[in-house]
């Protein structure tokens, strides 16, 4: 697949190193990449950990890739059985020892054995236009709606077969994952930006945790932090970035000052850039 934001990369970057401005205040949370590798496709989408596998999916080919979350090295891949329908596969999710994963149009939620690859269930989710990214717990599945007119984030019941809550989202909502809100203990629902690149925090039952939110720490140009979010432990997350084709690892502060990612830099140094 053509990497459309090559196209405008130059004028994104230009965009980026003129406009950054000074970082935020303070924030009571921040991220630091501390490893990184490349993907093993050029179609990455979604990814989740568990079981100490770090899964990332193939979203043109529908296959899922099983790694090694230190070194980014391929264990092993398939794709599910029967393969799921829908022409793009999207998220990723792990929970009580399933993967999950969505495909669009309609949005189609599929449940999946990591050690076969087997699909065991299959749901249809009412309300989902343009599901993105996923993430789930031990009841329910969360879809990140990337819709113009719907940025919004849907609770789904595989069980009822149906969407008990919805809120709103990060602007064009993509990577979701759930992890362990350090300041309270609680499970809480991290949504990515795909626009932006920040990091947005919930309840899970859609309860915003205001001022909490932070830029995810890769070097993507502003419009381009397309890709999902995983969680290792309740300190360190993944993000693969689909743009520049690598998986990158963070770790979360949970009490510190936000900081930029690129820093701003002078006239002089852009000029040099594009000589």
């Amino acid at each position: 697949m053509e990497k459309i934001g090559r196209y405008i990369c130059r004028t994104s970057l230009i965009a980026l190193l003129v406009g950054a401005a000074a970082a935020p205040a303070a924030w009571p949370a921040r991220d630091k990449i501390i490893n990184s590798f490349p993907s093993p496709t050029e179609t990455l989408y979604g990814l989740t950990y568990g079981g100490g596998v770090l899964y990332l999916g193939d979203t043109l080919t529908k296959m899922i890739y099983r790694m090694n979350p230190n070194t980014g090295s391929v264990m092993s891949s398939f794709v599910p059985s029967p393969k799921p329908t829908g022409r793009f596969m999207f998220g990723l999710a792990y929970s009580s020892g399933y993967l999950w994963t969505n495909t669009g149009s309609p949005t189609k939620l599929f449940k999946i054995i990591p050690a076969t690859g087997s699909v065991v269930s299959s749901y249809t989710v009412p309300d989902v236009s343009r599901n993105d990214g996923i993430a789930a717990d031990a009841d329910h599945v969360y879809f990140a709606n990337n819709s113009s007119t719907d940025f919004y984030i849907y609770k789904f019941s595989p069980s009822s077969g149906t969407v008990v809550k919805s809120w709103a989202g990060a602007k064009y909502p993509g990577g979701m994952n759930i992890i362990t809100h350090v300041p309270t203990s609680k499970q809480v629902v991290m949504n990515l930006g795909n626009v932006d690149g920040w990091v947005y925090i919930f309840d899970l039952d859609g309860t915003r945790h205001n001022g909490e939110q932070f830029k995810i720490d890769a070097p993507c140009p502003e419009s381009f932090f397309t890709g999902d979010l995983a969680t290792r432990d309740k300190t360190h997350i993944f993000f693969a970035s689909s743009y520049l084709d690598v998986i990158y690892e963070h770790e979360i502060d949970w009490g510190g000052q936000e900081e930029y990612a690129v820093k701003p830099t002078s006239f002089g140094r852009i000029r040099a850039l594009f000589r």
